[in-house]
């Protein structure tokens, strides 16, 4: 067989071919390069103002680093000094290791403790010595690196009005010493992971509530990890493991309970009122109520709902996880005047 030359009007004729696939393929690509910078104008335009329901969208994305963001938040909570010579309750080695993973937790950038103490307890320098000791041990620092943590991150505040009810924990939340735009307000012995970066975009229209998920074996690694190097994994195997809850997601069980709040620290200041944190007890009397009663949640959120109407209320404790750090015996406070009931506890 014969293979024919190429002509000169079959080669113009590729060249003319390639020219053109050349141009469309640069017309396809740079119709691309503008939907995508449409696309993202658009997104900028309007992740200010996302509510805390939408946040899914993002969940498989890793969480960037808190430096990237303008909005601050900080986590607030109030921890009991030890009193000097007294022998630790076993709880209170819990709430260090909650405290101590929420200082390392980069998805805050303050801590703020307000220590209650009484004249022979301990002090905020004892509590400041106590978190750098751990994290030297726990997470191989220097003294010089955990001091400068500690110096930048947390702030202790020494006070000594007795335990504090919900009105001057709320207060204390939008006080001066309070600096993010974002408050979460919890229990000390609560611990946060990742999915806590996920507060910077609360809608500041909504306030946020988290039921915790327990202590589970969903908890991340690290935060478990916490835990066992300071209480050791007897309380895990004794207490979780055959009470049957080890596999229990709490959150999904009970999402009328709570022991975290979140919110824009701007939507409260000013206005919060005395008054509207107290309930009656039996005797008809309106007294103050604390974090550690049972119901007190319930009364709290009608208390937040006098002082701000938010649009909306939300648990969302399925996108962002607490756990808590609480597997010692647990205790609440039991008033020798008790409550009224539900239906009768309201105000005038």
């Amino acid at each position: 067989m014969r293979c024919m030359r190429p002509t000169f009007r079959s080669r113009y004729c590729t060249t003319l071919y390639v020219l053109v696939f050349i141009s469309v393929a640069y017309c396809v690509r740079q119709h691309q390069q503008y939907e995508l910078e449409n696309l993202r104008g658009k997104l900028q335009q309007t992740s200010g103002n996302i509510n805390v329901n939408q946040l899914g969208v993002v969940e498989n994305h890793p969480p960037p680093s808190a430096t990237q963001h303008k909005t601050k938040v900080s986590y607030v909570t109030s921890f009991w000094a030890k009193v000097k010579g007294e022998e630790a309750n076993p709880h209170r080695r819990e709430v260090e290791a909650a405290l101590l993973a929420n200082i390392h937790n980069p998805h805050f950038d303050q801590v703020v403790v307000f220590l209650d103490r009484e004249d022979n307890a301990e002090s905020c320098l004892d509590f400041h010595q106590a978190m750098s000791d751990l994290s030297r041990q726990l997470f191989s620092m220097t003294a010089e690196e955990s001091n400068e943590l500690l110096n930048i991150k947390v702030k202790c505040v020494d006070v000594q009005t007795g335990q504090p009810s919900y009105y001057q924990m709320f207060s204390n939340a939008v006080s001066d010493v309070v600096t993010g735009d974002v408050v979460v307000l919890a229990n000390a012995d609560m611990a946060f992971d990742d999915t806590m970066s996920l507060a910077r975009s609360l809608n500041p229209e909504v306030l946020a509530v988290l039921g915790t998920s327990g202590f589970t074996n969903k908890m991340t690694a690290n935060l478990r990890n916490i835990y066992e190097e300071m209480m050791g994994t007897d309380y895990i195997s004794s207490d979780v493991k055959q009470s049957g809850t080890w596999e229990i997601d709490r959150c999904a069980e009970s999402r009328f309970s709570w022991d975290t709040w979140i919110f824009h620290k701007s939507k409260l200041m000013g206005r919060l009122k005395e008054e509207n944190f107290k309930r009656r007890i039996q005797t008809n009397e309106l007294v103050a109520f604390n974090m550690n009663e049972n119901g007190a949640e319930t009364a709290a959120l009608w208390s937040m709902e006098q002082s701000y109407k938010f649009s909306s209320v939300y648990n969302a404790c399925d996108k962002i996880q607490s756990w808590h750090f609480h597997l010692t015996p647990k205790t609440h406070k039991v008033r020798e005047t008790p409550w009224l009931s539900a239906s009768m506890d309201r105000h005038s």
